[in-house]
């Protein structure tokens, strides 16, 4: 393979914040991001995904590493590298940077003023359009919508990088990821430090764990279950949809058009208001799903909610006050594990006694 080399950035989970300068390199298998300290990071051409960012930059990502570039030959080079792996996906990219973008926003923003009239006249209707409009959204919106908050949304505490604790939160993202109902879906984590019982997932699939939940949990299986939840929220896509509610068409056409800036607040507007009802539903019994096929046992997550009930009766973590009908929802989680009866649970391979004593050291 020619030997060629491109300037740009790479961001994986040790830098998930602050993106470093990079070599790009290509191999037979992979395309190599090397940084000046000599921390290398490879990304297969299989399962690659490739996307145009805001600022005009092609990035390649995949479990968890984004590595991108803006030089002008970074994605013919790619094309040539990746070959078939890559080659629908470079075709796309392409058709976007020949075509007016103009002519297609347009057309877009037309089809959408004519949808507009159409739900002033069928308000009762406006709901299960938006629903629709949603599930037509490309998840790559999901994801920039995600990076956009994640990287401007203020998280009080201070980001955890003890091994001991990112290694847990990684065996059982690993556990349940493959289970995954939405392929495209990938998930980066950070742990904050910070007392409340919490875990949430942003659209696109970053997931923030705070350490009260670790904390409070008895077994790793309990977190494996709010960890289950949340990544159903993400490839439930709740938060698009949640977004798409909020604002209404204002948001989808400015999703269309390519602006982003102004959806940070709907973003926490979603994680402060929760999901509602049905949602919530839907991302325990996904969460379940997901647990069963992994064979952790779901009752873990059963006894997580039944055990903050009983403690926290009047004083509820905020991450349940959002998630309402605890012992119901413990209640439907038993069922559907009961359901599952021929299932040989697997435990995670976790030391959790080695978790909580590095907690107790932060």
């Amino acid at each position: 393979m020619e030997s060629l080399s491109f300037p740009g950035r790479l961001r994986d989970r040790d830098h998930a914040e602050a993106p470093l300068d990079a070599t790009l390199t290509f191999e037979a298998e992979a395309l190599v991001a090397t940084t000046a300290s000599g921390h290398v990071q490879r990304i297969p051409w299989l399962g690659m995904r490739l996307r145009r960012s805001d600022a005009g930059a092609i990035e390649c990502s995949s479990g968890g590493i984004t590595a991108s570039s803006v030089d002008p030959d970074f994605l013919r080079a790619l094309e040539a590298a990746g070959g078939n792996d890559l080659a629908n996906q470079v075709a796309s990219l392409e058709g976007e940077s020949v075509a007016n973008p103009w002519v297609g926003r347009l057309g877009c923003t037309l089809a959408l003023g004519l949808l507009v009239l159409a739900l002033l006249k069928m308000p009762a209707c406006f709901t299960r359009t938006t629903e629709g409009i949603a599930e037509e959204i490309p998840y790559s919106v999901d994801e920039a919508i995600g990076e956009f908050a994640s990287d401007n949304m203020p998280v009080e505490g201070g980001v955890v990088s003890e091994d001991v604790l990112r290694e847990a939160v990684q065996t059982m993202i690993d556990r349940i990821s493959p289970h995954r109902s939405l392929e495209e879906a990938e998930f980066q984590f950070r742990i904050v430090e910070n007392e409340l019982v919490n875990a949430f997932a942003l659209p696109g699939g970053h997931v923030v764990v705070f350490t009260g939940l670790l904390e409070a949990a008895e077994t790793p299986e309990e977190v494996a279950g709010v960890i289950a939840h949340e990544l159903a929220h993400v490839t439930r896509r709740h938060g698009i949809r949640q977004v798409v509610k909020a604002a209404g068409l204002t948001a989808v056409i400015s999703v269309t058009l390519g602006d982003l800036s102004g959806l940070e607040s709907l973003v926490v507007e979603v994680l402060q208001n929760g999901y509602g009802r049905d949602a919530e539903t839907e991302a325990d019994e996904e969460g379940v799903r997901m647990l069963v096929e992994a064979r952790i046992d779901p009752r873990g997550m059963a006894r997580f909610f039944e055990r903050l009930a009983e403690e926290q009766e009047l004083d509820m973590p905020e991450w349940l006050s959002t998630h309402p009908d605890s012992l119901r929802r413990a209640t439907r989680v038993h069922e559907l594990a009961a359901a599952a009866c021929d299932v040989e649970w697997e435990p995670l391979d976790i030391d959790w006694d080695a978790v909580q004593a590095a907690l107790e050291e932060l």
